[in-house]
């Protein structure tokens, strides 16, 4: 027969085989994937059992050059950053609302150009080597506008910034 289509099973087998072998790379490609997204080096996981010996249930992620753990600790929702010798270089606290925060930066704030609008997050930001801030992020009323207002903890307000249209607004690029 002239133009017909031969399938022998030799040929329905390679087809199966090759089938086969792509849906099983693409299952150990993604298993791969999926395993070292939350992957530190154990360097950076001893430097963070060292600080924090009962933190369990650690999510790890990166931003920029630094390994950023995620946890509970003492009731709030902390991230800490290392660098990839181990070295903590930043850490998050979210203390969600003002009660937490020094007396004078809820003095500073209160009597502020800021006071009227909502606080939407407060989030108390420690590293080694410098002074710790005091991240109140607020809401513009009646608008989608929204502010940092980074403060020192004696209650200087050193910066205020839009960030409507911004993601990762407390990450690596932010401080370090």
């Amino acid at each position: 027969m002239r133009g017909a289509i031969v399938i022998t099973t030799r040929t329905l087998t390679n087809y199966t085989m090759d089938k086969f072998r792509f849906i099983f790379l693409s299952i150990m490609l993604q298993a791969s994937l999926s395993v070292s997204a939350g992957f530190a080096p154990t360097l950076v996981q001893d430097s963070l059992k060292a600080l924090y010996p009962s933190a369990d249930t650690v999510g790890w992620s990166t931003d920029s050059r630094y390994y950023v753990a995620s946890f509970r600790h003492n009731g709030f929702n902390t991230k800490v950053w290392f660098d990839p010798k181990g070295h903590w270089v930043m850490r998050q606290t979210d203390w969600q609302v003002m009660d937490e925060a020094p007396e004078a930066v809820w003095h500073t704030f209160s009597f502020g150009p800021y006071s009227t609008d909502n606080v939407l997050d407060v989030t108390y930001v420690e590293f080694p080597r410098m002074k710790a801030q005091v991240v109140v992020q607020i809401g513009i009323d009646n608008s989608l506008t929204e502010y940092q207002l980074f403060y020192l903890t004696d209650g200087e307000l050193i910066n205020a910034r839009n960030v409507t249209d911004m993601s990762n607004i407390l990450g690596a690029n932010t401080f370090l």
